[in-house]
């Protein structure tokens, strides 16, 4: 059976080889790729005032069909250049939001020319904005000079996908085996959903992202050094999932379905819908998604007293699970007037799992000869929901720029989990030594956050800018967790194991932020101060903790434009992260009787200082070099029990240092007319220096990761995608991990 399952997929993995590259081949035969000879197209888009159009969408096309050829944005200074083009005659498209799109005629260019385009003014608000439509296809992976955006509607792969899927393919980010998201190589990354951070962190986010289908994602942005406008937290950086809304006029709507079977089948439907006119805009979409998976964790654990060895354990866990995710969304936006937009968005998520499983154990004495085993097995059932709202407030003061903002947000997150372990031990003849032990679950959850926000933005002359804004958050969280000896007749509460934790956060911040671009320079200084208070509230031990602090956060980039292929850029930030309500939660999670996971409530906060240094040629070829180093850093570690014998805890502690230092480099490479490719390279040395369980720690290693995102775009409207990710073995404070890739193609 594996063997023909080997063969199956070899098979089919050279039949798409064939498939594609034959597909290749043969549009390097046709005529349309015969010449070599490349021309350059370059100019300028300014509005009616002469002020450069930062972002402007161009689209060259060929002037007889009409096809598109390639597109490009322009700088911050307003020029674009499109380089390696095909002689012959083409037509620019541009648009902006705000301005009346438009097209040029170019003349016929000969091979080796480089026509320079007289400047392009862009005219306010028309009607032509109704009569010229301008439809491109979007690259997978966009390098903006703040962030990397990846759009996932252009990728072929995001299909029938989840958003945990979508961001374990996007460059530069990785997902450990306990589904911690790490950037760059760091830990400490803040998920954000349309600019609102998640209050879930650990397997609560990995089980939302997993319930979430891409198809109701328009894009992912990675932030890897934000500035003062977003919240301090976030060390690595930040990744926001930016969720669909259609912007087209009238009333129009779309279906998807999509099916696949890795080791277990995925499928996932959905619907939007969207109708919009000069007022106002209705939204809405609904997506389910039924996603099988599976966690196969092997554990050799050796057992020393006096550096003796005294035992191991062998233990083989394999944890089946299906989630069934539907996902709603809807709102409206209207506008009273043009310079007023009022906006509202509901969303909710109902996922129910069912995670059963088996954990073998085999227990070996000091001669590392089998002498017993154990075995448990997991029957689990879980209802996870969330529900949210956000009323929002878009106002232009005056025609010159002013322009005040505003959010309100509610969200409400709960879950029921009742779990089923059931252990069985058993000799080296394989008959019963001891009872069998039944734990029984009973585990609720409840989180809610409030939240509300202001910012206000202030042109100012000279091509400066103010910002300033306020934000204030309210969270509370409220975990019952209930076990159970069910292994006589009567169950019996179990007040070990059992728990009931209360946290309640207050976070309070302001900020100021100027830019200013002078001709070949810009700044930004920011600076943030952040105020938090936090109570922890543990009923069954009576253990308790309430601090307050205020923080200062200070942030500042420069970005210096050499000349026109060449951008040099430098920033420095202090960040912090506040260990999460699941990290503070003293909660025991288990896997069998001698593993499991929990919170420690002593946790105190980790600070950040990063600087980075980059450099930008051509607006396709990025290098980066970073450096930060966080104290008092958050690590999540595994060691032994300090009340049980044999039996090993996964928790969070704080240890001393976190130092790292990073050389990035990413080129988005055009070898052809038809093939575009962005690739990605992470090299970084990181140092964890710490004492956990009387162990002393200062150790370092060189690591790296590389991605390879590459689009095909073949005959008679087919596409092609070609993804690799490889990421090489790493230390993370006392573990090692091995390396791990992955290959994904799709047409």
């Amino acid at each position: 059976m594996i063997f023909q399952k080997i063969t199956r997929t070899i098979f089919l993995s050279l039949a798409f080889c064939i498939l594609l590259f034959g597909s290749v081949a043969k549009l390097q035969a046709s005529n349309d790729f015969k010449t070599t000879e490349t021309i350059t197209i370059s100019g300028k888009i300014t509005d009616d005032k002469g002020e450069p159009l930062i972002g402007a969408t161009l689209v060259l096309q060929d002037f007889t069909s009409k096809q598109m050829v390639k597109g490009e944005v322009s700088d911050e200074n307003g020029n674009f250049i499109f380089e390696n083009i095909l002689a012959g005659k083409y037509e620019l498209a541009i648009q902006y939001i705000g301005f009346a799109a438009t097209t040029k005629e170019l003349p016929e260019i000969k091979s080796g020319e480089h026509y320079e385009m007289e400047t392009i003014i862009m005219t306010s608000e028309g009607t032509t904005l109704d009569e010229v439509t301008v439809r491109s296809k979007i690259p997978f992976i966009e390098k903006k000079l703040d962030r990397l955006i990846v759009n996932v509607e252009s990728g072929i792969i995001a299909a029938g996908s989840s958003a945990f899927d979508v961001l374990q393919r996007s460059p530069g980010i990785v997902v450990n085996q306990n589904d911690a998201i790490s950037l760059r190589g760091k830990q400490g990354v803040i998920i954000m959903i349309d600019g609102k951070p998640s209050p879930l962190s650990g397997a609560d986010l990995a089980n939302m992202l997993r319930g979430l289908p891409s198809n109701a994602i328009e894009r992912v942005e990675i932030i890897t050094n934000p500035s003062a406008r977003y919240d301090a937290a976030g060390n690595a950086g930040i990744i926001d999932i930016r969720m669909k809304k259609d912007q087209r006029l009238g009333t129009n709507g779309s279906l998807t379905l999509g099916i696949g079977h890795g080791k277990y089948i995925k499928h996932n439907e959905g619907i939007s819908i969207n109708h919009r006119n000069k007022k106002w805009n209705f939204f809405g979409n609904y997506n389910y998604s039924l996603r099988e998976a599976f966690n196969h964790l092997v554990l050799y654990r050796q057992f020393f007293e006096n550096d003796v060895f005294t035992g191991a354990y062998d233990q083989d866990n394999y944890l089946f699970f299906d989630f069934n995710t539907h996902v709603a969304r809807g709102g409206f936006d209207f506008s009273p007037s043009q310079k007023t937009i009022i906006g509202f968005v509901a969303s909710g998520v109902h996922n129910r799992f069912n995670p059963n499983g088996e954990n073998v154990s085999s227990v070996q004495d000091s001669q590392a000869e089998k002498i017993s085993s154990f075995s448990t097995s997991n029957d689990s059932h879980d209802k996870w929901n969330n529900y949210s709202f956000n009323l929002n407030l878009k106002q232009v003061l005056d025609d010159k720029g002013k322009e005040l903002t505003a959010d309100f947000d509610y969200a409400k997150f709960w879950n029921q989990t009742y779990q089923t372990f059931t252990t069985r031990y058993f000799d080296l003849e394989g008959e019963p030594s001891l009872p069998t032990y039944i734990l029984y679950g009973d585990l609720s959850g409840d989180l809610e956050l409030k939240s509300g926000k202001i910012d206000y933005s202030h042109p100012l002359n000279g091509n400066a800018k103010f910002e300033a804004g306020l934000k204030s958050s309210i969270v509370v969280a409220d975990n019952d967790i209930q076990f159970f000896d069910k292994s006589n007749t009567t169950p019996v509460y179990d007040s070990t194991k059992s728990n009931h934790f209360i946290y309640e956060e207050n976070l309070n911040a302001a900020y100021v932020n100027f830019s200013k671009e002078f001709e070949k320079i810009s700044i930004q200084l920011g600076f943030r101060a952040e105020q938090t208070n936090a109570k922890g509230n543990q009923l069954v031990t009576g253990e308790k903790f309430d601090t307050s602090y205020v923080n200062l956060f200070p942030s500042a980039f420069l970005n210096y434009k050499q000349n026109e292929k060449n951008d040099w850029g430098v920033s420095m930030s202090r960040r912090l992260d506040r260990p999460t309500y699941r990290q503070l939660n003293p909660f025991k999670f288990f896997l069998d009787p001698s593993t499991f996971s929990q919170g420690n409530p002593f946790l105190t906060p980790q600070y950040t200082w990063s600087f980075e240094l980059s450099h930008t040629f051509k607006q396709k070829f990025t290098t980066a070099l970073n450096y930060s180093l966080t104290t008092n850093n958050i690590t999540q570690v595994i060691k032994p029990d300090n009340e049980q014998e044999k039996v090993t805890i996964q928790t969070d502690d704080n240890i001393s240092d976190f130092i790292y230092y990073g050389l990035s480099f990413s080129a988005t490479l055009d070898p052809v007319k038809w093939w575009t490719s962005v690739n990605n390279v992470n090299g970084f040395y990181s140092r964890f220096k710490g004492n956990v369980a009387n162990t002393q720690l200062d150790d370092g290693t060189f690591n790296y990761n590389f991605s390879s995102n590459n689009t095909f775009t073949l005959k008679d409207n087919w596409a092609a995608e070609l993804n690799f990710f490889y990421q090489s073995s790493q230390l993370y404070a006392y573990m090692d991990l091995d390396p791990q890739w992955q290959l994904s193609a799709g047409i």
